[in-house]
């Protein structure tokens, strides 16, 4: 025997059920108004190897929001002079306070291939090794996963602007 009114009941109180989690998960993101800008604040040489060089970059995340960022991860991909140059991902778990900045290290892996394609192709464009006080352009983006009260969310992002090569040195 069918009885209409049984079965709306479960249905009903299934779809209320989702309209009070769908409410609770945007009142926890309340607050959450724009996303973290990220940049370069340092980059280093950690190691060089036969097939790959490994960087820490230092990325510097600021938060413009009114309550803090849980950091739970980032990933980057780097671009020098206009050719990619080293990808890398970091857990990045700490606290970015409300109004607030943090710094985050990542490491960053290039293929050795890619950096000896990277100076040919300054060279063979600008018809010389490139001078270590001459900056190059760079473009830095990624994803960095933020969370609040338990919520998280991937932020894309991208910065650009000038690294300069005498700063860049081994790590000791």
């Amino acid at each position: 025997m069918f009885f209409p009114g049984l079965q709306s009941k479960p249905l009903g109180f299934l779809l209320l059920f989702c309209a009070v989690l769908l409410l609770n998960g945007c009142a926890a993101m309340h607050g959450f108004k724009e996303d973290p800008t990220v940049s370069i604040a340092d980059i280093r040489i950690q190691d060089v190897k036969a097939m790959e060089g490994v960087f820490l970059i230092k990325l510097r995340v600021l938060n413009p929001n009114e309550v803090p960022l849980d950091l739970h991860g980032i990933n980057c991909d780097l671009e020098i002079n206009k050719r990619h140059f080293a990808s890398g991902i970091g857990a990045g778990n700490q606290s970015v306070p409300a109004f607030g900045t943090a710094v985050v290290p990542v490491e960053v892996y290039a293929s050795v291939l890619d950096m000896i394609a990277s100076v040919a192709d300054m060279i063979h464009t600008a018809g010389k090794p490139p001078a270590k006080d001459e900056p190059v352009p760079y473009v830095l983006q990624g994803t960095v996963r933020v969370g609040i009260h338990g919520f998280k969310k991937e932020v894309p992002f991208k910065s650009s602007g000038e690294l300069s090569l005498k700063g860049l040195s081994q790590r000791r």
